[in-house]
């Protein structure tokens, strides 16, 4: 009798035990994990796996829900999202906010994404509630777990503000195939005072393959560049007397030929390798010390035809006399 009654202790203790590890609460931040969300084949599936209740005029406690997403099948993969409703984030003005906060492995097949608010049939200070739907889409033999970490009232349907219902078994539906992109939705704030530091890699903005310390695609706002001349020298040289200066000619020659400036890249070539700022502006500074020596020797070629011509015309009048 004894020993029957200690196996009942032992697996109501083991029932609750498992129960207890879907759902904890820990003095008010509460967890709830849900496994089973699979494509068991190639094709992809969506998983309304949650909704949120809450209202759009009033102030609410849960305005954060954290979704980590764990691939269980065969190979790392782990993403962690974050979905902002609250205070001018879908409350009193503005929208839901989801953002992928963390990603991590070799394996991206499962993504969060929102849907529509609608409105619920009860009230908040004369304002409705509304709902938020959340799903899963998973792709291509994926199979994902997932930990919920939220502030709101868990429930079986949500009918009121700061409650949340997290589906155990939900159903799927077909969705075409996509891809789950890594590409975090943060806002990068480095402040303090003293240095800041990248000490190894590069990095890359607006890009995910930098190719050098620092790679930007797309635009530069800046006050100033300062480039640190390690590379090609600043072409002084030009005006030593021992430079040997192209002639006109030979200048002519060579754009007839080539289409562009000697020692200046094609379009053709900038197109390929890119353009190289500081041998860029050293190659247009010699040109323009060049320029500079050909004008030089323009005026002095100009003044002596002057003074040609004064002689001639000199000569002209006393002619005339």
């Amino acid at each position: 009798m004894k020993k029957k009654f200690l196996l009942i202790l032992i697996s109501l203790f083991t029932t609750s035990f498992m129960v207890s590890q879907n759902d904890i609460n820990q003095n008010g931040l509460k967890t709830t994990v849900i496994t089973g969300l699979i494509a068991n084949e190639t094709q992809a599936k969506r998983y309304e796996i949650a909704s949120i209740g809450y209202n759009s005029v009033h102030w609410q406690v849960g305005g954060l829900v954290i979704i980590e997403l764990f691939q269980i099948s065969y190979g790392t993969g782990y993403e962690k999202y974050i979905i902002e409703n609250g205070f001018l984030q879908g409350v009193n003005s503005g929208s839901p906010i989801l953002k992928l906060v963390e990603s991590h492995g070799i394996y991206h097949s499962g993504k969060i994404e929102i849907g529509t608010p609608t409105d619920l049939t009860t009230t908040l200070g004369g304002a409705i509630n509304k709902q938020l739907p959340i799903f899963l889409d998973v792709r291509y033999y994926a199979n994902y777990k997932i930990k919920f970490t939220y502030l709101q009232e868990k429930v079986e349907n949500v009918t009121d503000s700061n409650q949340i219902k997290i589906s155990q078994t939900p159903n799927s539906t077909n969705i075409p195939d996509f891809s789950a992109s890594t590409a975090l939705g943060l806002n990068l704030n480095i402040s303090g005072n003293g240095n800041h530091y990248i000490q190894n890699g590069n990095l890359g903005i607006g890009t995910t393959v930098p190719d050098e310390k620092l790679t930007v695609k797309g635009k530069i706002h800046t006050q100033e560049v300062r480039v640190d001349m390690t590379g090609p020298l600043v072409p002084d040289y030009v005006f030593e007397n021992d430079y040997k200066l192209k002639t006109l000619q030979e200048v002519e020659s060579y754009i007839k030929e080539n289409k562009h400036l000697p020692e200046i890249p094609s379009a053709k070539e900038i197109e390929k390798n890119g353009l190289m700022l500081a041998e860029m502006n050293m190659a247009l500074l010699k040109k323009m010390e060049e320029m500079t020596l050909y004008m030089i020797e323009m005026k002095k070629e100009n003044e002596i035809l002057k003074n040609n011509q004064k002689l001639l015309e000199q000569e002209f009048k006393n002619f005339k006399k």
